[in-house]
């Protein structure tokens, strides 16, 4: 089986997760994951034991990434030992028993992301097996124990074999020195009570000789490790008593995963938006629904006919690619005591619609027709099938395209799962025929305008999605008419149906005067049962009528109120946003070069081409390692990196695996060990250097750290992890002067002939825009210009925020962009010595030309890279055959404001 690549947004994921705990070793979790994420950090119950949570929507990958992150924790927060313990948790068994296949078998995806981060010798087991293992199979590689968090739950210790006194375990406490056991005498249920002893059974007597100790037991075995645990679908372990079965474990690191964490009580480090795993071809999106008010066989019709015209473009898309797609439909009947149960929708499908039998299958909990059929094979005729409640754990359907419910979606259970089958995207590839990147969902509703709402609940609270997600989430109702596939597949909608949201105020009250007005204007619509008012809204709810409407509210209403408008409001804007009616931007030309001397064509100038013709000299300047620093406390050492203390763990003190015990260790050795670190694919900062060069530069260092700042050897080899950490930051500063010299050259200087190309011109897909979750723009006003429904990163009434409102409200300004900068395929850049710069704002203007625009606030504008950024913008306007222009915007310049600056930037020629 093939290694699966990671994702632009998972390898981002990890990637925060690794400044997480090279900031937590230096300041401790709490002061790095508020650094970094601008949250606050909830140390409960853990301490000072660092918790943090990827959420990642479902069908993200959340099992790869754990994987992936088993390698990297152990190297950025290295533990006691030199081996990392990892104990992975699932919710169920039947979770357990394909997780522990998966990451045991060689060849597969998550195996070989193990296998790269802690190498191929790594030991996958589950509790069990863990009796069988020496203490000499800790010692030498990697062990991945998988078990289910209820086996660790502690209602009755007597009762979990995992707490119980076990002579399995005798290997791994004979010798112990008593300091490594102190630890477990602080730990809850821990030691051999007089009762344990005096309750033994026979053959047992020997617990007597342990009373006070610790048992000889498999979770005071792990606590004396102190396992990183990985915790699956973690928002189920946010109970007391999970709690303490993880305290009493003893962990170094907890690593979460979640669609849906507890708020409050999770420390969401990475939040994965729809969009990115769209952009990323995991999922389809947007979902196309149809909603069916004239009852359930028009529905099934419809879903019918949409199968049909999937199937045919599925063929065409066939023939243009060779990828093979059997569009299935995935249709949810009611419960077997109501009149729309399997039998008759099955029958209805046979008789009514004349499906051949073939095609249609039952999977329930006592009809398992699917059992034993590939639903991928070219052969397998099956294209709809029929359920209730939930398909069986874990199983996946590869083509399944549209969910048709004959339950009304406000009420029908277990719809998230299905949902999250048809969201799947076959083969995570984006196919060449767009009705193939779409979901569709047939809903049956009795009032016209309701389905969407109801949809958003189910993918928020139920599949992890964040309300802002359903702006991109869930189409414009398209209805069928027939076969016409114009409808269901138009891509342009001059008036989309837009959702409708239900309100109920108290009967016999008078209307607050908002609400009141808006019925007035035909913006509502009134209806009463005698015991309440029903006030219905379609488009946007406004700030005075939301405000009336929760108001009008008592306790929890209020808060459920609130969302619904929130929800609601993101729908809306998601139909009226000119992505969505059709509207194209224009292509955007980006810088090109043809190097001196060159008769080809003119190549994507990014800061590699720069660097390729550099040659890096790390000795070109005199040796020196700022930052750095080792302070000697009596008989121990304090390190310290760029100021701060780094935490220390015993497995940093641990000797180097050099060739003998320190009085033999050579600078020579010690270097030679610090390259090949420095050389690891992981840390990206040796790529081009020569072996010779790179320990040439080491060995000088190691040198001066001796001789010059008189730290010993043996110091230094001891605490090689934070010394590999600062020659990779010294590193990364001297290729970034050289680069920065070599740019201005040829670039900013005219070394090489430029041109703002439109053969290598950006497009904005108007179906992706993934912007991180985290990143997404929550004011109230709405940016009726903005491409997408949704921006990236304003902070509502912030200077860039009223440089985004200046630009919407300019008459000259067609449609404009949030640039994102988040994303290396979805946003547009220009090069500079440092990398890629994502200007904040890119404009079309009414005359065709392109608009683009970086602001800065008034602390920045006498930055070196800053200033390199503007005169890289001057450059691709300048050479774009006045087809561009570049302004870099600042609260007041010359005594303009912003308005006035844009004027001035658009109108010159």
């Amino acid at each position: 089986m093939a290694t699966l690549k990671l994702k632009r947004y998972q390898e981002t994921a990890l990637d925060d997760l690794d400044k997480f705990l090279r900031a937590a070793r230096l300041s401790g979790p709490r002061s790095a994951f508020e650094a970094q994420t601008g949250y606050g950090y909830n140390t409960e119950p853990f301490g000072e034991t660092p918790c943090v949570c990827l959420r990642i929507p479902t069908g993200g990958g959340k099992t790869l990434m754990a994987a992936h992150a088993v390698g990297r924790m152990a190297r950025e927060w290295p533990g006691d030992t030199a081996h990392p313990l990892v104990l992975w948790l699932v919710p169920s068994d039947t979770i357990r028993s394909q997780t522990l296949a998966a990451l045991a078998t060689p060849g597969h995806p998550f195996r070989e992301a193990l296998a790269q981060g802690c190498g191929e010798s790594v030991r996958v087991c589950d509790l069990d097996e863990m009796a069988t293992l020496s203490p000499q199979d800790f010692d030498s590689r990697a062990v991945v124990v998988v078990a289910t968090i209820q086996s660790f739950r502690i209602e009755d210790t007597e009762q979990r074999n995992v707490y119980a006194f076990s002579e399995a375990f005798e290997p791994h406490f004979r010798g112990l020195p008593a300091h490594a056991l102190r630890g477990l005498h602080e730990l809850p249920n821990a030691l051999v009570t007089v009762e344990e002893a005096a309750s033994a059974k026979a053959g047992r007597e020997m617990l007597a000789r342990f009373v006070g100790q610790p048992r000889w037991s498999l979770a005071n075995w792990l606590a004396l490790r102190r396992p990183y645990v990985i915790v699956d679908e973690a928002h189920n372990t946010k109970t007391e008593r999970s709690f303490e079965a993880l305290k009493r474990l003893n962990p170094a690191l907890i690593l979460e995963l979640t669609a849906t964490p507890v708020p409050k009580r999770t420390n969401v480090l990475f939040h994965v938006s729809a969009q990115q795993l769209q952009a990323e071809h995991m999922i389809k999106m947007p979902i196309a629904l149809i909603e069916h008010t004239r009852g359930w066989q028009a529905a099934v019709f419809d879903a019918v006919q949409n199968q049909r015209l999937l199937e045919a473009e599925a063929q065409q898309e066939e023939a243009t690619t060779g990828a093979y797609i059997r569009p299935i439909v995935l249709l949810q009947a009611q419960n077997s005591t109501d009149p729309v149960n399997v039998d008759v929708l099955r029958t209805h499908l046979v008789d009514e619609l004349e499906i051949p039998a073939d095609q249609v299958k039952v999977a329930t909990g006592t009809q398992r027709e699917l059992d034993g059929l590939d639903l991928s094979a070219r052969d397998c005729p099956v294209r709809y099938i029929i359920t209730v409640q939930a398909l069986r754990e874990g199983w996946d359907c590869p083509f399944a395209y549209i969910l048709c419910s004959v339950q009304s979606i406000r009420s029908a259970t277990a719809v998230e799962q299905l949902l999250g089958r048809v969201l799947r995207m076959p083969y995570a590839r984006q196919r060449s025929r767009p009705a193939l990147n779409k979901a569709y969902a047939h809903v049956t509703e009795a009032e016209t305008g309701l389905a969407a709402n109801a949809l958003a609940d189910r993918l928020i609270d139920g599949m992890g999605f964040d309300p802002l997600d359903m702006a991109s989430m869930i189409a414009p109702q398209l209805p069928l008419d027939g076969m016409d596939a114009g409808p269901l597949f138009a891509q342009t909608r001059a008036e989309p149906v837009l959702p409708s949201l239900s309100v109920d105020l108290p009967a016999g009250k008078a209307l607050p005067q908002a609400v009141a007005d808006a019925v007035a204007q035909g913006l509502a619509t009134v209806s009463t049962d005698g015991e309440r008012q029903r006030v219905q809204l379609r488009g946007e709810v406004g700030e005075a009528v939301a405000i009336e409407l929760v108001a009008a509210q008592r306790g929890k209403q209020r808060e459920q109120v609130t969302q619904q408008i929130e929800r609601h409001n993101a729908l809306v804007a998601g139909a009226q946003a000119p992505c969505n009616r059709g509207e194209r931007f224009a292509p955007v030309p980006r810088l090109c070069y043809r190097p001196s001397g060159s008769q080809g064509e003119l190549q994507l100038l990014e800061r590699e081409a720069v660097t390729e013709e550099m040659d890096l000299n790390l000795l070109v300047e005199p040796v020196s390692l700022e930052g750095f620093a080792m302070v000697e406390q009596g008989t121990l050492w304090e390190v310290y990196l760029d100021g701060e203390r780094l935490r220390v763990g015993r497995g940093d003190v641990a000797q180097l695996p050099l060739d003998g015990v320190e009085p033999t260790i050579r600078a020579e050795d010690l270097a030679r060990w610090l390259s090949e670190e420095l050389q690891h694919p992981a840390r990206n900062v040796a790529r081009d250097l020569t072996p010779a060069h790179l320990r040439s530069f080491v060995l000088a260092t190691v040198l001066h750290l001796m001789n010059d700042r008189h730290i010993p050897l043996g110091q230094l080899a001891r605490h090689q992890y934070p010394l590999v950490q600062r020659l990779a930051l010294r590193i990364a500063e001297l290729r970034d002067k050289a680069t920065k010299l070599a740019f201005r050259q040829r670039v900013l200087d005219g070394g090489w002939t430029l041109e703002a190309s439109a053969a290598h011109a950006y497009r904005f897909d108007p179906a992706c825009y993934p912007v991180p979750a985290n990143k997404r723009y929550r004011g109230k006003f709405r940016f009726s210009k903005h491409f997408y429904p949704v921006l990236s990163d304003l902070e509502d009434g912030g200077e860039e925020w009223r440089c985004a409102l200046a630009i919407d409200e300019h008459p000259m300004v067609r449609r404009w962009v949030r640039n994102l900068d988040s994303d290396p395929v979805a946003g547009f850049w220009l090069p500079t010595s440092r990398g890629r710069f994502y200007p904040d704002f890119v404009c079309e203007l009414v005359d065709g030309r392109l608009f683009v625009a970086e602001y800065k606030g008034e602390h920045l504008r006498n930055q070196t890279t800053e200033i390199e950024k503007g005169q890289v913008g001057k450059v691709w306007a300048a050479n774009s055959g006045e087809r561009a222009l570049f302004a870099m915007l600042f609260k007041q310049e010359r005594g303009m404001g912003l308005t006035q600056q844009i004027d001035a930037s658009i109108n010159r020629r």
